[in-house]
């Protein structure tokens, strides 16, 4: 029994995701902060400076335009942060995908509150990225990769200098999983705010693509279902496409809570655990699942960074990109714990066209 016992210590106590398993500490400390959250009252919890602080400094070269400044560190008024990135990277269950990060949150629990707020960030938000210029956000891994540097920490750092919130740590999936775990769970279901046509290129179909067809209401997916929903681009928008991606999580995560599957967690994770990348250990991980499902559903809060804090234009190089406005990034997040549950519509938004989307995917 003592054998068995320290063999599951063990294997809770292991970092097994082969990617980023030599990064065995955390991001950066928990931060506390103060309730009027002014950057001079940011404490670290750990004595050492944490490696996002230390960064600050780090030199920015070949800049393509006057960045706007990066948002300060000032902070929404929560009294504790703790706060996780989340990555959803395209590489797909058939090899397919260039494995950008192309789905980014980050989840901000406010322990006092009990609350936890989503906050989406565009994936073609223009950023600093330390010691390599100026790119796409959903770049910055693949650039850390090429430069042997690790991807997960620098893409914290970028989106510590862009919105000024500290990362304590940082899980990265493949959305390949997202399929397999809808399917795990027995399905999803996902109100659906306008109906949607659209077409994926798909090589496990026999005509090579696989159709999209949802009616608007409460509609019930299957794993590739719900996979091509987050990705549609439907209305030409990313902020929507986000909105959708919230959707599906706290859908996913409603599953886990009434149907009893947070009993399966570990088989999931050991299930999934070969598409990840993270610094949690499994125990860590376990611990992060049952926090989510703690928190009453009245206290999710959702945020898509959107056209009020991102203004379209065209870099030098003829890139599509998004330029952020500091002061209305840092007014957004000062709002996190008043906007609505993750994944709710715009209010009066119309719907586009159903088919607007066919054929971009």
């Amino acid at each position: 029994m003592a054998v068995v016992a320290v063999g599951l210590w063990h294997w809770l106590g292991a970092r097994p995701y082969g990617r980023n398993a030599s990064h065995a500490v955390p991001l950066v400390a928990p931060a506390r902060l103060s309730a009027r959250g002014t950057a001079a009252e940011v404490k670290s919890t750990q004595a050492a400076p944490s490696a996002l602080a230390s960064a600050r400094s780090a030199p920015v070269t070949d800049a393509v335009f006057p960045m706007i400044p990066a948002a300060p560190m000032t902070t929404p008024p929560f009294e504790y942060t703790d706060n996780y990135l989340l990555v959803g990277l395209d590489r797909r269950p058939f090899g397919g995908g260039a494995g950008l990060s192309d789905t980014l949150l980050v989840a901000v629990f406010d322990e006092p509150r009990g609350a936890l707020g989503l906050i989406s960030i565009p994936r073609d938000l223009w950023v600093q990225i330390p010691g390599h210029g100026e790119d796409r956000i959903n770049t910055v891994m693949n650039v850390a990769r090429r430069a042997g540097e690790d991807p997960l920490e620098l893409l914290g750092r970028v989106i510590e200098n862009t919105l000024g919130l500290p990362i304590a740590h940082a899980v990265a999936i493949d959305i390949g999983v997202l399929e397999r775990a809808v399917d795990a769970l027995g399905g999803v279901t996902v109100n659906v705010p306008c109906p949607i046509i659209d077409r994926f290129l798909d090589p496990r179909d026999p005509t090579g693509y696989r159709k999209l067809d949802l009616a608007a209401g409460p509609v019930r997916m299957d794993g590739a279902t719900a996979a091509m929903y987050a990705r549609s681009r439907h209305g030409r928008s990313d902020f929507s496409r986000a909105r959708r991606q919230q959707a599906i999580l706290v859908g996913m995560r409603r599953e886990l809570a009434h149907s009893g599957s947070v009993l399966r967690l570990p088989a999931l994770f050991s299930e999934f655990e070969d598409s990840l990348e993270t610094d949690l250990r499994r125990v860590d991980m376990l611990a992060l699942a049952q926090r989510l499902l703690r928190v009453d559903s009245r206290r999710l809060h959702g945020l898509v960074l959107g056209a009020e804090q991102v203004s379209p234009f065209f870099t030098p190089d003829g890139k599509a990109v998004l330029r952020p406005n500091a002061m209305a990034i840092a007014n957004a997040l000062d709002k996190l714990f008043a906007a609505p549950a993750p994944g709710t519509p715009e209010a009066a938004a119309t719907c586009p066209k159903a088919d607007i989307a066919l054929g971009s995917g």
